[in-house]
């Protein structure tokens, strides 16, 4: 643990069959879960890299295809960078799993619950972290974390969402308005309008390994050669 409040970084994670289907005119559905399953990996283990992290949960509405993320058997998951193809995910085991409420989808539903059962722990910062970057380094992670506000948002390369988002954890028992989760069109804009209305101040980080997410063919083509590299070795055959 940290001399510091805790951290708990909360990564939603969808299933495998949904999952990437704005990439369907060039990858099949086996090869997209394979993507999601990469991408996956390598967030988590870099979350699990990061000193300042102290817990990482995931959220899901499908438990049996996280355990298939988190599989130790797992091949090609590691992240782009030099001589690094096949690496097995540095994160094996020890993640919490918290499954969504039933009959109540949507991502901001999914993070209040995942916020709700972690928030025992005390004061302390929960971060979201998107399970879809396949450029997200420590250092990124860390430079949220040290973002100057009560609430960071790291946006996309747009500049109008939101791939990281650091808010107050709180206890179960403050009474404080809690920050209200703003996720979907324009989440960036709406974040800092939630953070204002809640009384907190707001900062917003603009970093290359926070900003690519990866959701379109635009995207799979603004990724560097490295990066692409690497998740066609694991996805096999599909975009250039």
């Amino acid at each position: 643990m940290t001399a510091q409040a805790p951290v708990v970084a909360v990564v939603p994670v969808r299933d495998g069959v949904s999952g990437k289907s704005r990439l369907a005119a060039a990858l099949d559905p086996g090869a997209r879960r394979r993507l999601v399953v990469a991408l996956a990996r390598h967030v988590l283990g870099v979350l699990d890299g990061c000193a300042a992290v102290d817990r990482v949960v995931v959220v899901t509405a499908d438990p049996g295809f996280v355990a298939e993320v988190l599989d130790p058997s797992g091949h090609g998951t590691g992240g782009p960078g030099p001589d690094k193809r096949s690496v097995p995910p540095a994160r094996v085991g020890g993640t919490d799993v918290i499954r969504e409420p039933a009959g109540r989808p949507g991502l901001n539903v999914a993070l209040e619950h995942a916020r709700t059962a972690v928030r025992a722990v005390g004061p302390g910062r929960l971060l979201v972290v998107h399970a879809d970057l396949p450029l997200l380094t420590g250092d990124d992670v860390a430079a949220v974390l040290a973002g100057p506000g009560d609430v960071v948002v790291a946006t996309d390369r747009h500049g109008t969402g939101t791939n990281l988002l650091a808010v107050p954890l709180g206890s179960s028992g403050d009474a404080a308005r809690p920050f209200g989760f703003r996720f979907g069109a324009g989440s960036r804009a709406a974040h800092e309008q939630e953070a204002a209305a809640s009384g907190l101040t707001c900062a917003v980080v603009d970093r290359p390994g926070t900003a690519l997410d990866l959701d379109t063919l635009a995207d799979w083509d603004d990724l560097p050669t490295g990066a692409r590299r690497w998740l066609r070795d694991v996805v096999g055959p599909g975009p250039a």
